[in-house]
């Protein structure tokens, strides 16, 4: 629990207004092809990092989807908690400040994760769902879509693949990369191949998203 508050803490950067926050580092951003719609769906699957040296450290890839004025991040995340890899699932709304964390899970170097974001336009809300297709663990969260000040539903339209949090590159996961793939993204219930950009907020160990296909994102970094 006080490693759990921790991360929160640290995910939370009091000095930026909206993402991309400081702290990230290496980042894909995907967005309608034709400018269009909102996401309605979207999955990947990536595999835990190899073992980081024990430490103070808290980082962590993870892929998640944003409302169009960067308010509002709704993320399946996978944190390194200094001497032991986590998932769980987490939303951060920057006005008003607010942090969820779902339950987590301890997940082992070299696991298969799975994580999917599902609109419900029944009650104008989100699902994140995270589970280790290694183990079976899941969890599934229910994310309430904030208003805007007329009253109506922000849209989310913006997807992200992300590496944060700065430390010294030896800090890093030995094997210096984590590729996402079979990446499924749907606006207005089509799927889609969006459009990728790549992009970094702290230059820090050479941290960089590529975007390898359509379907898969890699990012890398130094380690020494």
């Amino acid at each position: 629990q006080v490693l759990l508050v921790l991360a929160s803490i640290l995910f939370i950067n009091p000095v930026s207004a909206k993402d991309p926050a400081e702290g990230w580092m290496g980042y894909a951003t995907a967005t309608s092809p034709d400018g269009t719609g909102k996401i309605t769906y979207m999955e990947a699957k990536w595999k835990v990092g190899a073992q980081p040296r024990h430490s103070n450290a808290f980082f962590s890839p993870w892929f998640g989807i944003e409302s169009s004025d960067n308010l509002n991040l709704i993320q399946p995340v996978n944190p390194w908690l200094g001497s032991y890899w986590v998932i769980y699932n987490e939303y951060f709304q920057w006005e008003p400040e607010y942090n969820y964390n779902s339950n987590s899970h301890v997940v082992k170097p070299g696991d298969t994760l799975f994580g999917s974001v599902t609109y419900n336009p029944n009650n104008s809300s989100y699902t994140i769902y995270h589970s280790s297709l290694t183990d079976g663990w899941s969890v599934s969260s229910d994310i309430a879509i904030q208003k805007n000040n007329d009253g109506t539903p922000k849209e989310f339209t913006i997807a992200y693949i992300v590496y944060e949090k700065v430390w010294p590159c030896y800090y890093y996961p030995p094997d210096g990369e984590v590729t996402f793939y079979d990446i499924k993204v749907e606006y207005d219930g089509k799927q889609v191949t969006p459009k990728w950009t790549t992009d970094f907020v702290d230059d820090n160990c050479n941290n960089r998203a590529e975007i390898l296909a359509g379907d898969k994102v890699q990012i890398t970094w130094d380690t020494n």
